[in-house]
């Protein structure tokens, strides 16, 4: 089986199992303009018209405003403009001052720069949504971030958990949906470079700095590059919790 078709084929598993896409759904894309956003957007029109399903597919894309080659990144996000188009997608752009957030918070140590920009990004996404009477927003989460999550909210906030597939927000009046959670990174690299794809370099000062960024790289040259079949169990262990053999908090005695 081919790259694309074993892309697909992970997919198709995550939208079908988990009900992610349906007949005249509304989807807005977070589109970054990095590996896994590009895939991402190229599948679900390749959904729309290989199953004849009616979805209106919008793809937004965030200046997030940190200081960068502004003439290389007008022809990324030109780039990005014209890879919406040809997939008969609406194409959203807009400038936005959340760097400077990033770095007052930075300053101030007030928070992480990934919790702010996150909390912000997500804000605009939400509010975009609602304007347009959207029902779900689309990441590009792959396997890899469901297993780096599940270390990162283990070791950092004292937690079993990780990302879902489809996330239910506001009561229902939203959905995150992530399809490609079965899909591993280095498939994703892999399909981008065979196409040929133009990557939109991330501006982030603290990209390379970050919790996720430095978990993914430990698990990946101490663990996943010497015995491949650790990573395949630990994704498999999040579908099997074996909750007669974890502990149940104790009770609270007398003092």
């Amino acid at each position: 089986m081919n790259l694309y078709r074993k892309i697909k084929k992970l997919i198709g598993k995550a939208i079908f199992g988990y009900n992610l896409v349906e007949e005249g759904d509304k989807i807005l894309i977070a589109l970054s303009g990095g590996e896994d956003s590009l895939v991402l957007t190229h599948f679900l029109a390749e959904w729309r018209h290989l199953y004849h399903k009616e979805l209106h597919l919008y793809a937004i894309h965030l200046d997030m405003g940190f200081i960068k080659d502004e003439k290389s990144y007008a022809e990324g996000v030109n780039y990005l403009k014209t890879f919406c188009e040809e997939r008969e997608i609406n194409f959203i752009f807009d400038k936005t001052s959340i760097g400077e957030m990033v770095f007052e918070a930075v300053e101030k140590n007030t928070a992480s720069p990934c919790f702010v920009c996150s909390w912000y990004r997500r804000k605009y996404f939400f509010k975009l949504a609602q304007k347009l009477n959207i029902k779900k927003i689309a990441f590009g989460h792959h396997k890899d971030d469901v297993i780096v999550t599940f270390f990162i909210k283990m070791f950092y906030c004292g937690e079993l958990s990780t990302i879902l597939p489809k996330q239910e927000m506001f009561k229902g009046d939203l959905y995150l949906i992530r399809p490609l959670y079965f899909v591993e990174k280095d498939m994703i690299s892999r399909f981008v470079k065979q196409r040929g794809w133009r990557i939109l370099e991330n501006s982030c000062p603290f990209s390379e700095e970050t919790k996720r960024a430095y978990w993914s790289k430990f698990l990946k040259e101490n663990l996943f590059s010497k015995e491949p079949l650790i990573k395949v169990n630990l994704f498999s262990a999040l579908f099997k919790p074996r909750l007669d053999y974890l502990p149940s908090p104790p009770k609270k005695g007398k003092t």
